[in-house]
């Protein structure tokens, strides 16, 4: 088994080289889809609105290239980190060497990996974690259902086998209880539910109400019917369940973990006044990716500094995270969409694409209350379908003039030169709120460009003062 280090080191070198590389065993399910893509959006919404209670979020990110990858999984600092990141890399890996057939064959292919996860902390005791996602090429008849869940005793820092959670011995009466359940809330799949057998149990997640099963969309019940999660409740698995006393009443769940504390300390500095002076020169900060338990150290930064920004979300992680979405607006920053699971726009069809920026700002606006025409697509990718939904929903299309490569450097002396040397009366910044290197670049960045004399604004303001205001289906890369 490869140490920690060795296994950092060698994703590491992957990221850079993607190299060709021998195909693993992992959970790619093939299914079917409708041909039709323009009325069959690959996913139901419903199915990802995200909770992370448990774990550093970390990613695997390629957004240059014809391979589009984002990859995101948990770490939080035990020993079965090394199995999470492993299959997260495993699962990259495979899906690397599989696209590199399919560029020899053809140089213009493009593909998308894209995985999620959800994470819930049960009895102060125990962490679950689902993935979920897919992977897709040009040479792929259809996309590929990726799935698989991880159970964490956190006491003992080990992954909990199926067989720790479940009495295999009354198989028999898990199955019922599964059938019943999945006729109960999906009628429909009735007829598919003849010839249960354990591999309906291969993918078990612990939650605050019961056990999850999750049945990997076309695995087993029909595609149209997408991924199906099954919660059976404890007291009904009875003495089925074997991690506690189902009769016991359930404790408080364990409050999530404090983010670390970043090291330095934000130099006092006067409070920008919320007003804009045009005659002066100012800058829009933004934020991708998130939010995640790195905004509230960047919305402290701000608030201290007397700054705005503009906070580009993930549709699926606003769900978890809604007090920083009330936060931002309250300090007047904003908020705007960064689609709902960082898809590559360009590789969608049109209705993918306009649920994609639609779903997002729907659930913005549920939080918020207010709709912001923008939105930023992932990976920077835009073509003329993209504009020319973007333009039919009344949407800007949101750019940068300063790259920081944040992603790629996780070096807060990196951050801060990168937006220091580039940065301009005008510029529009990108950085992610994901990472804890750039929340601590903040430290340093926020009060040195309020010292050289920029406004903090946020793209509204910039564009408004610069540009007269927005124009759907328009691409904005600064204020100049």
């Amino acid at each position: 088994m490869r140490t920690r280090k060795t296994l950092l080191l060698y994703s590491a070198v992957v990221l850079l080289l993607l190299p060709v590389i021998l195909s693993v065993s992992c959970r790619l399910i093939t299914r079917n889809t409708d041909s039709d893509k323009e009325t069959a959006p690959m996913f139901r919404r419903a199915e990802y609105f995200v909770t992370n209670e448990f774990g550093e979020m970390h990613h695997i990110l390629v957004n240059d290239g014809p391979l589009g990858v984002y990859v995101r999984y948990p770490q939080w600092g035990g020993s079965t980190d090394v199995y999470i990141e492993r299959w997260a890399y495993d699962t990259f890996e495979a899906a690397v060497a599989d696209f590199e057939d399919a560029l020899a064959e053809d140089p213009d292919a493009a593909g998308t990996l894209n995985i999620q996860f959800d994470s819930q902390l049960v009895r102060a005791q125990f962490a679950s974690i689902i993935k979920r996602g897919y992977f897709t090429h040009t040479h792929l008849a259809h996309p590929r259902t990726i799935a698989e869940t991880f159970n964490i005793d956190i006491a003992a820092d080990r992954l909990l086998d199926n067989a720790d959670m479940l009495d295999f011995g009354q198989l028999d009466f898990i199955l019922q209880l599964l059938g019943e359940k999945i006729a109960e809330t999906h009628p429909d799949a009735e007829p598919f539910l003849v010839d249960l057998d354990a591999s309906w149990l291969s993918y078990l997640s612990l939650s605050r109400d019961g056990l999850v099963i999750l049945l990997a969309r076309g695995a087993f019940l029909p595609d149209d019917m997408g991924s199906v999660k099954i919660t059976l409740p404890y007291d009904a698995l009875g003495s089925a369940f074997l991690l506690w006393d189902v009769s016991e009443e359930l404790p408080n769940p364990m409050e999530p973990p404090v983010p670390p504390t970043l090291d330095g300390t934000p130099e006092s500095t006067p409070v920008q006044p919320q007003a804009v002076d045009t005659s002066r020169p100012m800058v829009a900060l933004t934020f991708d990716d998130g939010p995640s338990r790195y905004t509230d150290k960047i919305l402290d930064l701000l608030e201290q500094h007397g700054g705005r920004a503009t906070f580009m979300v993930l549709g699926n992680l606003i769900d978890g995270r809604r007090d920083a979405l009330t936060r931002m607006v309250e300090m007047g920053s904003e908020v705007i969409g960064h689609s709902w699971d960082h898809r590559n726009l360009t590789k969608l069809s049109k209705t993918e694409i306009r649920a994609e920026i639609t779903d997002t700002s729907a659930a913005i606006s549920a939080v918020t209350g207010i709709t912001w025409p923008m939105f930023r697509p992932p990976y920077g990718s835009y073509n003329d379908a993209v504009k020319a939904v973007a333009a039919e929903l009344g949407y800007a299309i949101i750019y940068w003039s300063v790259d920081t490569l944040d992603w790629k450097h996780r070096d807060p002396d990196w951050v801060y030169k990168a937006v220091m040397n580039d940065v301009e009366d005008g510029s529009i910044v990108l950085l992610h709120d994901i990472h804890g290197t750039t929340a601590e670049a903040m430290i340093r960045v926020i009060p040195r460009l309020i010292e050289e004399g920029y406004q903090l604004v946020t793209v509204s303001e910039l564009l408004y003062h610069r540009h007269g205001g927005l124009e759907p289906g328009r691409v904005y890369y600064s204020g100049k």
